[in-house]
């Protein structure tokens, strides 16, 4: 399974958002994509999360730079990332 780690929200001053990382006392537990495709456009959302699934913060239809990560739920790791 691949999750979002770190948000790189491209901008002046730059904004990096990342997993484990503390924003004003909280810590980033999620970064989840929660926009939608319509027929004309696309809004573009992410949520950033803390560890009580409170919003630290969200970003909308800014150019962002994603990092992603593979994590195993239950199972072996997958052979590319041995």
């Amino acid at each position: 399974m691949q999750i979002i780690h770190r948000l790189t929200v491209v901008s002046n001053p730059t904004r990096v958002f990342e997993v484990g990382t503390e924003i004003e006392g909280r810590e980033v537990i999620e970064i989840k994509q929660v926009g939608a495709e319509y027929e004309d456009h696309v809004h573009s959302e992410f949520h950033v999360m803390d560890g009580d699934g409170q919003l630290i913060t969200s970003v909308e239809n800014a150019p962002v730079i994603l990092d992603w990560k593979t994590i195993a739920e239950d199972g072996p790791v997958p052979s590319n990332e041995k």
